[in-house]
């Protein structure tokens, strides 16, 4: 009895030890700095901080020759997930590439006595105030357009951020969005452009702006649950993730912005390694849809 309880709680140990060693892992890796810090992120720093501290990974492509371009890349994950998670999917494009990933985990819910609209708006600054800071205390030389991908409730606020900031956005892919703001609808915002200046800081909704912006937009062709996602965009949107981002891909068509929609056959309400490799070659400019002339809402072949 004693050598099985022996056992038991070798074997409990051990997973406990692994565990741990998985969550610790990033904090070892001093490529995962702290975004925001002044200084590079010590060891203690990185074991000490939150899960949901914003990070920046910064690749060994860019440390050692920090005089060459660099491409900021912000990662927004879903609802509750750390962005981490996320990010770590692009960390060998991220060394290949040269670039720098931005990596919040937002709260993105209403907290205290906020508005759906009022949460949109504190994440959207929180993104861009970090966005500005890593930008102004780097020692790299970063390019001014950002890349910048979401899934689920991240590719809410990423589309959002591309139509409050079009100027400062270079490509945006946006993956299994449960809702989003029709550039074509004069619905009242977060549904559609209408009183966009009230949510924006009194900056109109720019379209010539966004024109300059390469979008993809990508949805699991199985993402077709209608229990899944809220009836209040239903009129301007359609009833399901699939319906939505072919909506949404139609509307940037209709506005001439550089477009392309992607289904994944199969796909549920998941990231798959196909939308990272979707997101790797749009980003670097060699996917299809490419510009206002190629922007045709196709599958995949």
């Amino acid at each position: 009895m004693r050598r099985v309880l022996t056992v038991i709680v070798g074997i409990v140990l051990g997973l406990s030890i692994g565990a741990s060693a998985m969550h610790a892992a990033p904090a070892l890796d001093p490529r995962w700095q702290t975004a925001g810090a002044a200084h590079e992120t010590s060891l203690v720093d990185r074991l000490t901080r939150s899960d949901r501290a914003p990070l920046l990974f910064v690749p060994d492509s860019v440390t050692t020759q920090p005089t060459a371009l660099a491409t900021l890349v912000i990662v927004l994950p879903g609802l509750g997930g750390e962005g981490r998670d996320l990010a770590q999917e692009f960390v060998p494009a991220a060394e290949e590439h040269r670039w720098l990933l931005l990596v919040p985990s937002p709260d993105y819910d209403p907290i205290a006595d906020e508005s759906l609209t009022l949460a949109d708006l504190r994440v959207d600054e929180s993104l861009i105030a970090l966005a500005d800071q890593v930008t102004a205390q780097s020692r790299f030389h970063i390019a001014p357009g950002i890349d910048l991908v979401g899934f689920s409730r991240g590719a809410q606020s990423a589309h959002r951020f591309a139509f409050r900031h079009p100027d400062r956005v270079a490509a945006l892919v946006t993956l299994s969005a449960g809702t989003y703001t029709m550039p074509t609808s004069a619905q009242p915002y977060p549904y559609g452009v209408g009183d966009f200046a009230l949510w924006n800081h009194q900056n109109p909704f720019d379209v010539a702006a966004l024109r300059h912006v390469r979008v993809f937009v990508g949805v699991g062709e199985a993402d077709a649950n209608p229990a899944d996602v809220v009836r209040a965009w239903d009129t301007v949107g359609g009833t399901t993730r699939l319906e939505r981002g072919t909506r949404f891909a139609q509307a940037l068509q209709q506005l001439s912005v550089p477009s392309h929609f992607a289904s994944y056959p199969g796909v549920g309400h998941v990231f798959v390694p196909a939308m990272r490799a979707d997101t790797v070659a749009w980003f670097l400019g060699t996917a299809r849809g490419r510009g206002p002339a190629d922007a045709a809402v196709e599958r995949p072949a």
